[in-house]
């Protein structure tokens, strides 16, 4: 690695050691960080931002560099060349700002709603309609990030529409690690909590009621519809019966892009 800024240096300056930085970092961050790790979470936006960054950065040690061998001169027509290279470096970084922050609420705006939000209604239709694997497949075409809770909530809303509370209740408790405040899965580990049957698991599920009271309007309306039906009382409640009267918060798509 000194070697190859030894070299670059004594070609082309601290130019070429700033192409140097910025072939270290593209082949040690963004190939090998960024796309076999990082890529796999991160949303386009995100990706087109970090790389944006890194190669700001490279350029401004570049900028940094023709600075410091022309500041040496004195001639009118190296520093007209300078300023002209500033001014067209900060409206690269200014586009690249703005592209980055407005893109896509404009496409959303225009196209009304990102193709991952309309696969999310979808993914919503199908839970409530009970088609599991339809839904499954909706989820998975969606691209959601699997670092999200609203990943984790419609996992565990499947699961809870195939029967299988343990595999939804593992799958709700991994939402809530990544956000414990999140109402919608509060209220879906709730349900899960009555629907087992267990009277240790029907307290913890009303002393999480308790806990959670006042984190959404939504939520507490909900809390206090199951409370006013006697949920929280003894007694098996079945799925059927609970979401007949209880039905749980809608989750919107607005709320899957929030995350």
């Amino acid at each position: 690695m000194v070697e190859l800024f030894q070299v670059l240096g004594g070609i082309a300056g601290f130019g070429g050691i700033a192409l140097g930085v910025l072939y270290l970092l593209y082949r040690d961050l963004v190939r090998d960080i960024i796309r076999r790790r990082m890529f796999r979470t991160l949303t386009s936006t995100q990706a087109t931002a970090l790389f944006g960054a890194v190669v700001v950065l490279a350029f401004a040690v570049a900028i940094l560099g023709i600075f410091a061998t022309l500041a040496e001169s004195t001639g009118v027509r190296q520093f007209l060349v300078l300023v002209g290279m500033l001014l067209l470096f900060l409206l690269a970084v200014l586009f690249l700002a703005v592209r980055v922050v407005t893109g896509p609420a404009a496409r959303a705006k225009a196209g009304g709603g990102s193709g991952a939000e309309r696969r999310l209604t979808t993914v919503r239709r199908h839970v409530e309609s009970g088609e599991a694997d339809q839904a499954e497949r909706a989820l998975e075409a969606s691209r959601l990030n699997r670092e999200s809770s609203v990943f984790w909530y419609w996992k565990a809303r499947i699961a809870l529409v195939r029967s299988n509370l343990d595999v939804a209740y593992g799958y709700v408790e991994e939402a809530l690690k990544l956000d414990g405040r999140d109402p919608y899965c509060i209220a879906l580990k709730i349900e899960l909590l009555l629907l087992a049957g267990d009277p240790d698991r029907r307290d913890r599920a009303a002393r999480l009621s308790v806990e959670s009271t006042g984190l959404s309007r939504e939520l507490d309306a909900w809390l206090r519809q199951l409370r006013a039906e006697g949920m929280f009382d003894g007694g098996v409640r079945t799925r059927t019966e609970l979401e007949a009267r209880c039905p749980l918060p809608t989750r919107t798509t607005e709320d899957a892009h929030a995350e």
